[in-house]
């Protein structure tokens, strides 16, 4: 339950806070939405230090999944600043990755450590890098239709090796620094790079965690 209290606190916190800058025109609609996104992700450190059964963490993810759904369908969303439909299915994606990484990690069907990669290589390499993209972004990679940038790509893969490290790291990972786990880096972050650059139709926020945390589980299977 203080678990769920904090969550919910933190979660309504970061939230709220896109909606406040949401009030000033000054702000773009891009950047408040990339706020929520990375901010959001955090919530996987709260998850670790807080949750020790699956139903009560599987309560935030679904109470988003549900809440995200009505915002989109019902226009709330658009006070976000972005009236595509389409791009704010990713507001209902999100959690719904966050379900199945939180559920494969209590069941064991994957590592903790590599659902973990999945969920902040979604919020802060797909956020960052679509930051990076607006922003300094001018060439654009083939094959995307200019929808990707080599900028945005280039923050993708090094911000979601970063992410790989810090997990490394973190859980010591059975050989860390050797030629192979370096090896297994660079693998997992191309990989992740090329599903955010390639996944059609703004899907990118199921592609990009589910896919990072397969194949990091399988890179550094032991």
């Amino acid at each position: 339950m203080l678990g769920l209290t904090v969550s919910f606190g933190f979660i309504g916190t970061i939230v709220g806070a896109g909606f406040f800058m949401a009030r000033d025109k000054r702000i773009k609609p891009e950047f408040i939405r990339k706020f929520i996104h990375i901010g959001v992700a955090n919530w996987w450190f709260l998850l670790l230090w807080g949750f020790d059964s699956l139903a009560y963490a599987l309560v935030g993810p679904v109470f988003f999944i549900v809440a995200n759904t009505v915002a989109v369908f019902t226009g709330t969303a658009d006070v976000l600043g972005i009236r595509d439909r389409r791009r704010n299915y990713g507001l209902i994606y999100y959690p719904i990755s966050l379900f199945f990484l939180v559920a494969a990690g209590f069941m064991e069907l994957l590592p903790m450590w590599a659902a973990g990669i999945g969920v902040l290589t979604m919020g802060y390499a797909d956020g960052f890098a679509a930051v990076a993209g607006k922003r300094w972004g001018h060439r654009g990679v083939s094959g995307t239709k200019g929808a990707k940038t080599v900028v945005g790509s280039s923050v993708m893969f090094l911000i979601t090796a970063l992410v790989v490290l810090g997990f490394s790291v973190g859980y010591q990972l059975d050989g860390l620094w050797t030629l192979s786990w370096w090896i297994g880096l660079i693998v997992v972050a191309a990989a992740a790079t090329c599903i955010e650059a390639f996944t059609p139709w703004g899907l990118d926020n199921l592609s990009v965690p589910l896919g990072t945390a397969i194949i990091s589980a399988l890179v550094y299977a032991v």
